[in-house]
């Protein structure tokens, strides 16, 4: 009988230890401040080209070093009024949650602050 009690804690102990921080709501919010690389269904960002970079480097080039260092975010959740001021080559501060690690990255967005330079 102690056997069956006990492995009987153990299997809930067990069970308890298996939620995610998605269940229990604990997702992370994390700024990016970035530049806009590309405007459609997504915005891609980088947070490692420079406004520079942005003026002198071709598309080609642009997309060659910075594509896969990138972030694809999701802007279904952002004020349609900020989104359509979004243009290519702007400075942002993305508000996100959890980034999904692909190459590129992706995210959802739940803010979009433009950055005056």
């Amino acid at each position: 009988m102690k056997r069956y009690v006990l492995l009987t804690f153990l299997f809930i102990f067990m069970l308890a230890g298996c939620g995610t921080s998605s269940q229990n709501g604990d997702i992370d919010q994390t700024t990016i401040t970035a530049y806009i690389l590309e405007l459609g269904n997504r915005v891609l960002v980088n947070q490692h080209i420079t406004a520079d970079e942005l003026t002198t480097k071709t598309e080609k080039e642009i997309y060659d070093e910075y594509y896969l260092s990138s972030i694809y975010v999701n802007v279904d959740s952002v004020d349609d009024s900020i989104v359509s001021k979004l243009e290519v080559g702007q400075k942002v501060n993305v508000i996100v949650g959890a980034i999904a690690e692909s190459a590129p990255a992706q995210a959802k967005a739940s803010k979009i602050e433009i950055v005056d330079e």
